[in-house]
């Protein structure tokens, strides 16, 4: 005799039933078998606890003999990332346009007006410099820096690098106003970042770890970091 379907051994017998009747049914046996599987143990792998996924921090602290240096496109969170980051793994927090602005008593916008972006990278490779020379920390870079060669050498050999990545169109919604952003006073701020994206993207791929940040929130975007990390590390 040839077997029923299982969505029907559901169904009593003598009794009329619609098609309703028979999907509702079959719904009914699928979520029976669901069941039985993440019981058995079997549906396990396929649905991870991101919790118990999370590396041991106090061991990936320690692993850590040099600055996380954060690289990647204005917008894309290097600094509210960063400073969780650092948080974190109890490590202090760099920014390094922060740094310049310190030294040279002027903003990062003014320097630029004043003196050009080359004065601006010479200040920026002297910071970042200075932090890699300070030992283990989180170093919140400049969406361009390792894209000028001698601070890409710098920062590839006395630092991990961490591009945080994320499409132009995300960056934009991140940033929000553009006026201490000098590189996007263009009439089209969203072309310039899709431009820049892809000039820079050979150089942001010179990073040892890469994070895709779109769609993620801060706390979610510092997991993917930690994660990445200790993987890159060979911690855990």
């Amino acid at each position: 005799m040839e077997s029923l379907p299982a969505a029907w051994l559901c169904l009593k017998p003598g009794r009329h039933h619609s098609r309703f009747d028979i999907r509702r049914s079959g719904k009914i046996a699928a979520l029976a078998q669901l069941r039985a599987l993440a019981m058995s143990g079997i549906m396990h792998a396929a649905m991870p606890n991101s919790h118990s996924s999370m590396p041991d921090i106090a061991a990936l602290a320690r692993a850590i003999d040099r600055p996380l240096a954060l690289v990647g496109m204005m917008g894309s969170g290097k600094s509210l990332v960063g400073r969780r980051l650092a948080q974190r793994l109890d490590l202090p927090f760099i920014d390094s346009d922060a740094e310049i602005e310190k030294s040279a008593g002027i903003t990062i916008t003014e320097i630029f007006e004043l003196a050009g972006e080359e004065r601006f990278r010479t200040l920026e490779r002297n910071a970042i410099s200075d932090a890699a020379d300070s030992g283990p920390s989180v170093l919140s870079t400049g969406g361009g820096s390792i894209c000028t060669p001698e601070t890409a050498a710098l920062l590839c050999d006395r630092t991990i690098v961490i591009w945080l990545q994320a499409k132009p169109d995300t960056l934009l919604s991140r940033i929000g106003s553009i006026s201490s952003r000098p590189l996007l006073h263009t009439d089209d701020p969203l072309a310039t970042l899709r431009d820049l994206a892809e000039r820079r993207a050979a150089d942001y791929g010179k990073a040892h770890i890469t994070v895709t940040t779109d769609q993620l929130s801060a706390a979610a975007a510092v997991a993917a970091v930690l994660r990445a990390l200790d993987s890159h590390l060979a911690v855990s």
